[in-house]
Formats: structure tokens, C-alpha cells, sequence
């Protein structure tokens, strides 16, 4: 039990901080278990780009989070270096085909956001398709174009670009669609839609408290 928390005081650690107010990147993670394969992080790089991500390692329990520690920190210091989130991508993926064990894989969403101009450049890996809350209160999903990390050696990442402008990028693991709504059903893709769309005027970080509140405790895991 000891070791269970301590490996879960150093998941939180590898979390990022939330940034200042107004920051326009904020996550969450509430682990169903005492440790989680679930990750996120971002970082503002010393030219401005601000690096994202949301990943899932398969399994669960030490193996996951042992390998979500190493993944996390591959990608955090990758992310200093390289803006291609497709190039990133393939450089963490060369490393875990190489050392990854007992089939686990990562699906992962990761990006680069120019807060200038709101421009995203983003690759994802076999994750759930985030979604992008346009202006006008529609929703597109944006598909993965690659398989998860650890799965195929030399494998490319497209990399897909948007534009913010007025609207917002949810990024959300199987944490979040298979807990249970109030008739005690998965909530469903369509079920966090509607969360969104009742809070979609209020800050990301009210956003997120008030979801959390009104959904725990199956949000991430």
C-alpha cells in the first residue's frame, strides 16, 4: 500500500503546474485507482509555442504507470527541442518499439499551440478524437491518423492544423466517455457534448472543477 502511494505522489509530481490566469491550456486528472496510465502536460517554450499533450497507456495498475512516467518524460524534453508534433511523435515511438514490453502501447494526442495567431499543429496516435467546439456551437471531431506509440516501428504522424479563433480543443481519455451519467450509462461522446455545451461561456478551469464535481468519481483513469 505504501508503494502504491508512493507511486502516485510521483505521478502527480510529473503533472504540470496550472499556469498563470488566463493561460490558455489547463487539465485534469483524477485517477479511479491509487496510480493511473493516464497522463497530460504542457509547457510554454522560450519561443512562445506552447507544447500539449493527452495520453492513455494501455493496461493498468504499476505497469502503466511505470511506463506513462517514462513516456511523460520523453515527450517533456523532446518538446524543448522539436515543434513538429509528428516529428516528436516518431521520435518517442523509436524508443518504446525498442523497450516496451508485454504488448502495451500509448495512444496519444500531442500539439503545439501559437497563442499569437491560434494556430494548432497536433498528431494523434490512436486516441479518441478531441473534440473542437467551434464559435458557432458546432463540433468536429479530429481523427486519429496514426496507430498508438509502441505498436509499429518506423511508423510516420500526419500532422493536422487548426485555427482557435473563437473556439476551444477538448482533449479527454475513455476516462471520461465510459463514466457513468445519471441513469448510470457511459456518458458517451454525446453525454461530455452536452457537459460542454452547458458550461461553453465560462473559463476552462471552472469548466473543468464543475464537470469534476458533478461527475466523479469516474473521470479519468
Amino acid at each position: 500500500r505504501k508503494e502504491l502511494e508512493l507511486a502516485r505522489e510521483i505521478q502527480m509530481d510529473l503533472l504540470p503546474a496550472p499556469g498563470n490566469a488566463g493561460f490558455p491550456v489547463v487539465g485534469m486528472n483524477v485517477p479511479a485507482r491509487e496510480v493511473s496510465g493516464d497522463f497530460y502536460d504542457f509547457l510554454r517554450r522560450e519561443d512562445g509555442l506552447i507544447y500539449f499533450s493527452l495520453a492513455d497507456v494501455s493496461g493498468k495498475g504499476m505497469n502503466a504507470a511505470l511506463a506513462m512516467a517514462k513516456v511523460s518524460s520523453l515527450l517533456h524534453h523532446l518538446a524543448r527541442e522539436l515543434a513538429d508534433p509528428g516529428e516528436l511523435l516518431a521520435r518517442v515511438n523509436v524508443e518504446l518499439c525498442e523497450s516496451i514490453s508485454h504488448g502495451m502501447f500509448v495512444t496519444i494526442v500531442a500539439g503545439f499551440l501559437d497563442p499569437a495567431s491560434g494556430r494548432i499543429d497536433l498528431a494523434n496516435a490512436g486516441h479518441q478524437p478531441p473534440l473542437l467546439h467551434h464559435g458557432d456551437g458546432s463540433f468536429e471531431e479530429i481523427a486519429a491518423t496514426a496507430p498508438p506509440l509502441g505498436v509499429l516501428t518506423g511508423c510516420q504522424f500526419p500532422v493536422t492544423t487548426l485555427k482557435l479563433n473563437d473556439s476551444s480543443l477538448y482533449l479527454f481519455t475513455d476516462g471520461v466517455t465510459e463514466s457513468l451519467d445519471e441513469n448510470n450509462r457511459p456518458l458517451a461522446v454525446e453525454g461530455f457534448i452536452k457537459l460542454v455545451r452547458g458550461a461553453e461561456y465560462g473559463p476552462a478551469a471552472r469548466r473543468l472543477q464543475g464537470w469534476h464535481r458533478s461527475h466523479s468519481p469516474g473521470w479519468a483513469r
